[in-house]
């Protein structure tokens, strides 16, 4: 007797599954809208739902204290907004994820609104490190009797033989397109998949090769390794020279909020369309893993905003940007001293 191969393994219709496999019909309809998903909550489903709104809730007050404490120990105007920006994102994407949790027609675009907004986190990381130098001039003067190892992770850490380079204006705007290029093409990208979505051409539940979703992904995640390199470049040489402004933390915040929103849900995304989350009603297979995920995500972010807090409550009274004289002056006063001692030194050798 013949054995099919799952290949050969013709799929049921939706009809007959519903007839003959008793399969529920929620699970090929699109997520129900908010009052029909509320009226189908049970007890144990609104306690679960009200204790994830309270957390969001709690993220948003932590954020507030950070922008309070920002407000009032950091001076330079320029370093705190960047600073304020940069700690907001567990708290928008716990915003996002609760929105969705409650309005399930509205995951994938609060999805795409959490990823756009974590997106600018990428030229915010690098402004970060800019400015605990000093600034862009700073930076570069500082760096110019320095090389820099650029073969790092996450695209170059198999090429250890690349050499070392001075950071040079020209190379900076480099590091800078690379990380404003993440910036720009998530939004760009989202919106021609809300577009494409519109003319049902944007299925996210196509992973097919001819699949307009899973080529987009592929080019999002190409730029999410290009604008991270020259992140992970600068940080690599600034970790230590930025120990008192906590940057290593603030660097793993960054990394892990990466890993929880990109990951975390592209895993989920692969297992409910595999079949391995199976349809619960009122959630289709699919519904239910993006639930799942929002509902993770709200607790993580809480975790991440608290270690946020800590990260960035740090008094900060150096200014985050100068001008090309300023830095040339606080290079002749760095070297006055060492042209002192080196006069005395002559002199002292004249007597002798």
């Amino acid at each position: 007797m013949d054995v099919a191969h799952p290949e050969e393994v013709t799929r049921f219709s939706p009809d007959i599954l519903m007839e003959k496999f008793n399969v529920s019909e929620a699970c090929f309809l699109p997520p129900p809208i908010s009052i029909q998903l509320i009226l189908q909550l049970t007890w144990l489903d609104i306690g679960v739902f009200a204790a994830l709104t309270a957390m969001t809730v709690l993220t948003i007050a932590i954020y507030l204290e950070i922008v309070c404490y920002l407000m009032d120990k950091v001076k330079c105007p320029i370093k705190r907004k960047t600073l304020m920006w940069n700690s907001a994102a567990p708290t928008v994407i716990a915003i996002t994820s609760c929105l969705g949790l409650w309005v399930p027609r509205a995951i994938m675009f609060v999805d795409m609104a959490a990823a756009m907004y974590f997106g600018v986190g990428f030229y915010l990381m690098l402004l970060i490190i800019v400015q605990g130098y000093g600034g862009e001039e700073a930076m570069l003067q500082h760096l110019a009797t320095h090389t820099i190892r650029i073969s790092t992770g996450p695209c170059c850490c198999c090429c250890p033989c690349l050499p070392h380079i001075h950071l040079t204006r020209q190379k900076y705007k480099i590091f800078v397109l690379g990380a404003f290029q993440v910036a720009f093409l998530r939004p760009a990208l989202f919106l021609l998949g809300v577009v494409l979505w519109t003319n049902g051409l944007y299925d996210p539940d196509d992973w097919s090769s001819t699949s307009i979703f899973l080529w987009l992904n592929l080019f999002l995640g190409v730029s999410t390794i290009l604008g991270l390199w020259p992140v992970n470049v600068l940080f690599r040489h600034s970790k230590v020279l930025m120990a008192d402004q906590k940057l290593t933390c603030k660097f793993a915040l960054f990394q892990a909020i990466l890993i929880l929103s990109s990951l975390q849900n592209s895993i989920i995304g692969t297992l409910a369309g595999a079949g391995h989350i199976g349809c619960a009603p009122p959630y289709s297979a699919r519904t239910r893993g993006q639930q799942m995920n929002n509902q993770l995500l709200i607790i993580e972010m809480f975790f991440v905003g608290i270690l946020t807090r800590i990260s960035y409550r740090k008094r900060d009274d150096r200014p985050g940007h100068r001008h090309v004289g300023e830095v040339q002056q606080i290079v002749r006063e760095c070297d006055q001293p060492a042209i002192a001692d080196q006069q005395a030194d002559h002199s002292s050798i004249s007597h002798i």
